[in-house]
């Protein structure tokens, strides 16, 4: 009891001590004389003011000659602001050539006690952790010899929103356009597992230019930090904008910044806060607020009734589960609104109307009900569960009798001898949807989500689109928490099918949002939705950005302890991601998928959750040089797929893309060759004159299968064929048309068509840089076939520079992949020989060998590629020592490609003395 009574004093203490900072301070005094308080609020209370007013808590240098002080690099200049958690002033610091002034901030340790230090802290990680142009960010941190804690942000020359809408007189349409900036903020920090718990007025500037700054993490947390003591929470909180539950001390969920945005909205239309002092007051109608006020906000009050009175009484629900189920969710609604389109907040109902009514007689309504309650439980509560059992039933028989229908198609009576394929069982179910369940929205929204998720599964995506998209629509209006996801889910996996990425991040974004709201953030169903999230968002280019969340993700579920199965899907979706998108971090990767695989044998799992484990363990065996591992299984994925998947499926395209690309590091490049025209043949019967990317992937894939058989003029349409598709699939500032145009750059400069090879190359590394950074192993990779065009030109000191700064590359990504280094070592080698330098040009061919043969990457094309390197040295430079080297080389390509290969030929011809060496 004497616990709920000090809490009750904090609250009181807090609503006032916010009343008591909007005060000017010449009247500050003269207000708090005046208040009639319970003495033990006005002890709280002036605990806060006490703590307000003492910066010497944290600075040594008095509170009235702060001028001139360092924190780090800073000077502090003036004071800014001060808040119950931290005092913020401008600094500066110069280099000597350029002055940078900022917003430092300082905790005020008085009002935070002992946790005011941890919380500072990670404010800094949360601003750190924010990119986003509407979020203020982190430019440095520190703590001063006496312990200060301080962070320096850029200086915002903005006014509060609440004063820039005022000063401006925008209407309704104009402050919620403005909003929807913060919106798009906080929904940043959701996806990035950040709660700010604090959204009000002050905590949002806007510029000159009509640019929103969102402010003060000071009491933001991790969305999987654990819970800090209530009191401490609520000195920090500005209760007139914090959601009921948070009052209440509970965990913080995003459901708590839904609220704190519909407060700040609330506060922008109305003038006002939602709530009085009394908690147990509901929320009235905005409208009815401007309409009784007679001040400047009753020019809002045409708009807000009705349709904006929802949206706003939605984000306030007192139950976090009535709000939006995200911010995109409310910020969608908004648009709504401002679109003229019907909005999909509705009316509270009379039930939930009477449970308020409840919850605000209590007294009351308990007396009234006392013996008929004694008379009545027994029944109400057999009658309620028999409700629910029936609705149940009913729901079952429904969809029972629904499949029932669909697969009587299937019956011999019915089929008479005529097997019935699934495209045709799912037409005949999206033929009775059209008119089944038309009383049980619920049900019909669960029916078209499910046949939508089939039609995707067999590739049939314009049967699926219709169906999911009616299912998403419904599920906005009838659907709850579980069928928004489900729905979310399923336009976002029909749009990761259609190859429309950005969309897809979209839906996956706010069925992340819709788990977290309910606290399923870490768990199963999330950490299987982030195989698909990290694809799509790495699609998209944002390939770091993918990494970063995927490997957040990953530590967020170890410190929740999950199980082993959902361990396994978040260990999964980062590894998968690192594998597929040339990061340059395979063994890392290798690493994590080993982790997985000790969790969760690979014979345990469905069909369809082994096939991308197959491929990913493809992947990074193609990529650590273990050919006969990957051949292994790309097969594996090959015969799961035709279990899974109908012949027609694009998967079975995939599969055989990735067969063949074993078979070419491997050297059977007539299989590789085979597979990949019977990929290409899938893809056209599908859709003859279709420009994917699956069917540009099968076209560079064939270029490079004809390009190491040496059968450069044939593979030339392919190659720019796939650079054209690339160029119409993903835009010219993507990584696949980056890759694209390097290998048409390399095939050209293989044709001696020097003059059309160099612009490509160059055009490649640019576009590299551009996305990746300067220290990125695709960079390497590029500025190593610019130095092969040097050195085919006869330019070896440019070719050499090159190398060097290829190796460089390397070195600062921390790039170490054997059979990479070595193609970079053996071009350094052939560009000294060129200079002359012979001596060292033969010590590097002998390492490199010697190197590749201790890493067990004495195997494939590549290696053939380096003896036949070493053998044209030393028949250049050395050709009485030759005769080893040029017989190594034959062998290596008899036993690699087969003696009917050009190269088998030409060094055999050599080795038996009939022919010549190369020009060198």
């Amino acid at each position: 009891m004497a616990e709920r009574e000090g809490m009750d004093a904090w609250k009181q203490a807090d609503a006032l001590f916010d009343q008591w900072l909007d005060i000017e301070a010449a009247g500050r005094e003269a207000w708090l004389a005046a208040r009639d308080t319970d003495p033990g609020v006005r002890a709280r209370l002036q605990r806060l003011i006490d703590a307000h007013l003492r910066p010497s808590a944290v600075l040594a240098t008095p509170a009235s000659d702060l001028s001139g002080v360092r924190l780090g690099n800073w000077t502090l200049e003036s004071e800014l602001g001060r808040g119950g958690m931290a005092v913020v002033y401008r600094a500066s610091r110069s280099d000597g050539i350029a002055r940078q002034d900022a917003a430092l901030k300082v905790l005020t340790v008085g009002a935070l006690g002992a946790t005011g230090r941890d919380r500072f802290q990670r404010e800094a990680e949360i601003l750190a952790r924010l990119n986003h142009p509407n979020i203020t960010p982190l430019i440095d941190s520190g703590t001063g010899p006496d312990g200060t804690c301080w962070l320096a942000m850029p200086l915002v020359e903005g006014q509060r929103i609440d004063a820039w809408c005022d000063s401006h007189r925008l209407d309704a349409r104009g402050v919620a356009r403005l909003f929807l900036q913060v919106c798009d903020a906080v929904a940043f920090a959701h996806r990035n597992l950040v709660i700010h718990r604090d959204l009000k007025p002050s905590n949002v500037l806007v510029e000159a230019d009509g640019h929103v700054r969102l402010l003060d993490f000071g009491i933001g947390q991790f969305a999987d930090a654990e819970g800090e003591c209530t009191q401490t929470l609520w000195r920090a909180l500005t209760p007139g904008y914090a959601a009921p539950e948070q009052l209440h001390g509970a965990l913080p969920t995003t459901a708590i910044d839904i609220y704190g945005l519909g407060a700040l909205l609330h506060r922008l239309l109305t003038g006002r806060t939602p709530r009085s002092s009394d908690e147990r007051a509901i929320t009235t109608r905005p409208s009815a607020l401007v309409r009784a006020s007679g001040d400047a906000y009753h020019r809002h009050y045409t708009p807000l009734k009705n349709d904006l009175d929802r949206v706003l009484l939605k984000a306030l629900a007192e139950e976090p589960e009535r709000r939006y189920h995200s911010v995109e969710a409310f910020a969608d609604d908004l648009r709504r609104w401002l679109d003229g389109r019907p909005v999909m907040a509705r009316q509270p109902g009379m039930a939930y109307r009477a449970r308020k009514f409840v919850g605000r007689n209590k007294v009351g309504v308990a007396a009234a009900v006392l013996v008929a309650a004694s008379l009545a439980a027994g029944l109400g509560a057999t009658l309620w569960q028999a409700r629910e059992a029936r609705l149940e039933a009913e729901r079952a028989l429904a969809a029972r009798n629904f499949m029932v229908q669909l697969f009587e198609a299937s019956d011999p009576d019915v089929a008479q001898g005529r097997v019935i394929t699934a495209r045709e069982l799912l037409d005949q179910g999206a033929h009775q949807i059209r008119t089944a369940f038309p009383d049980t929205p619920h049900l019909r929204t669960e029916m078209l989500l499910l046949l939508g998720e089939l039609y995707r599964r067999i590739g049939e995506l314009e049967a699926a689109a219709p169906l999911v998209r009616e299912g998403a629509e419904l599920a906005g209006i009838h659907g709850d928490g579980k069928q928004l996801l489900q729905a979310k889910l399923g336009l976002a996996g029909l749009h990761m099918s259609e190859l429309r990425h950005e969309e897809a991040v979209a839906e996956f974004e706010q069925a992340e949002a819709l788990l977290a709201s309910t606290g399923k953030v870490p768990g199963p169903e999330h950490g299987r939705m982030l195989v698909d999230l990290g694809a799509s968002l790495a699609s998209t280019g944002q390939v770091p950005a993918a990494i970063g969340r995927l490997e957040a993700a990953l530590e967020l579920a170890r410190r929740h302890d999950v199980s082993d199965e959902t361990l396994f899907s978040y260990l999964f979706a980062l590894a998968s991601t690192l594998d597929m998108f040339g990061t340059g971090q395979a063994q890392r990767a290798d690493d994590l998928l080993r982790e997985a695989l000790s969790l969760q044998s690979i014979d345990s799992m469905s069909p369809s959750r082994r096939l991308p484990v197959h491929t990913t363990l493809f992947g990074l065996a193609l990529e650590r040089g273990d050919l006969e591992e990957a051949h292994a299984q790309a097969d594996q994925a090959v015969e799961l797929t035709r279990l899974i998947h109908a012949p027609t499926h694009p998967e079975q395209a995939v599969v055989r893309i990735n067969v063949a690309l074993a078979l070419l590091h491997i050297g059977r490049l007539g299989e590789a060759e085979a597979r990949l025209r019977e990929a290409l043949a899938l893809q056209e019967a599908i859709d003859p004159e279709g420009r994917t990317p699956l069917r540009a992937g099968t076209y560079h894939n064939l270029a490079l299968a004809l390009e190491l058989a040496e059968r450069d003029e044939e593979a030339e349409p392919f190659s720019s064929g796939a650079r054209e598709m690339a160029l119409e699939q993903y835009g010219p500032q993507d990584m696949h048309f980056a890759i694209a145009t390097t290998n048409l750059g390399n095939l050209y400069r293989r044709l001696g068509r020097f003059d059309e090879a160099e612009p490509l190359l160059e055009e490649s590394l640019t576009l590299r840089r551009n996305l990746l950074g300067d220290a990125h192993p695709q960079v390497g990779h590029t500025i190593l076939q610019l130095s092969l065009l040097r050195l085919d030109q006869g330019r070896a000191a440019e070719a050499l520079a090159f190398v060097d700064e290829a190796l460089a590359v390397y070195a600062k990504a921390e790039y170490h992949d054997p059979r990479r280094v070595a193609v970079a070592e053996v071009q350094r080698a052939r560009a000294l020989a060129k200079l002359g330098r012979v001596q060292e040009a033969a010590g590097i061919f002998d390492r490199v060998v010697t190197e590749a043969r201790a890493a067990g990457v004495d195997n494939g094309t590549q290696w053939v590629r380096t003896l036949a390197a070493r053998a044209d040295f030393m028949d250049a430079y050395r050709p009485a020592l030759a005769r080893p080297a040029i017989t190594e080389a034959f062998e290596a390509y008899s036993r690699t490609f087969g003696e009917d290969h050009p190269g088998t030929r030409r060094y055999a011809a050599r080795a038996s003395g009939s022919a010549e060496a190369p020009a060198h």
